[in-house]
């Protein structure tokens, strides 16, 4: 265990983030469900946010699993798996923000391409910056790979924290001004969703800066690794319990009356 260590990826790490895999595993299964029960466009683009975010954390931990079982035969800074997932990741996400953008446009604003288009474009665009360095790492695979796409990370970032920014200030807004019981707590559970990943992208952003400056942190994984990834289940419960409201969760409120 303590040659293994010297990989630099915590084995506490790859737990905790399978963990969060399985867990929005779980959630997206029962929201398709629900989309074949209902048949309805906003539960089908929730849908689409919730499986692609699924998949990126699901391909960013297949990474940390292979740089982790591959020492010592294949050293972290040799080949750093993580680095390649890790950017996937950001393509996967990159594709999940623009539907929860479609999510925001159907149950919010109705306005159609043009509030779609522009965060489409950006998000494409993001995409296209990632893709050249995902093809450069299977000519140059050792760590630090990633820290040379800070700044796309960053415009990554900015536009992620804006786009469920502003899924967080509509749904919020509709929750106080709407006047019945149930609707009201749904809407303040998907704007509580729209804060929760906010924060998570601030955490990973914590994460990227805290490993600039504190050397015990140099190769990553900082407390605000783990919160980043507690936020994404908080924030996807929250999601797939405010727009969906399953029956045994409007009967808890019922009985609360």
């Amino acid at each position: 265990m303590v040659e293994a260590w010297q990989n630099k990826i915590p084995l506490s790490a790859i737990i905790f983030e399978s963990v969060c895999v399985i867990c929005l595993i779980i959630i997206t299964f029962f929201l398709w469900k629900k989309y074949l029960e209902r048949q309805k466009r906003p539960v089908l683009f929730l849908g689409l946010n919730f499986s692609f975010f699924t998949m990126a954390v699901f391909v960013d931990i297949i990474g940390r699993w292979i740089g982790y079982f591959s020492y010592p035969n294949i050293s972290y800074l040799d080949v750093s798996y993580t680095d390649l997932t890790t950017l996937l990741n950001y393509i996967l996400l990159a594709i999940a923000n623009c539907f929860v953008i479609i999510f925001i446009d159907e149950v919010f604003l109705h306005k159609g391409t043009k509030f779609v288009l522009p965060f489409g474009v950006l998000n494409g665009l993001v995409i296209g910056l990632i893709i050249p360095p995902v093809i450069g790492w299977f000519s140059d695979s050792e760590f630090g790979l990633l820290r040379e796409q800070i700044g796309v990370i960053i415009v990554f970032a900015v536009i992620s924290v804006v786009t469920y920014g502003i899924l967080a200030f509509f749904a919020i807004k509709e929750g106080v001004l709407n006047t019945e019981r149930l609707p009201k707590i749904g809407f303040h559970l998907i704007g509580t969703f729209g804060v929760c990943l906010v924060l998570l992208f601030l955490s990973f952003a914590g994460d990227t800066f805290i490993i600039q400056i504190i050397a015990r942190y140099d190769q990553g994984y900082s407390p605000f690794f783990y919160l980043g990834f507690a936020l994404s289940i908080l924030g996807i419960v929250l999601g797939f319990l405010g727009y969906i409201m399953p029956s045994w969760f409007k009967n808890i409120f019922s009985k609360t009356q």
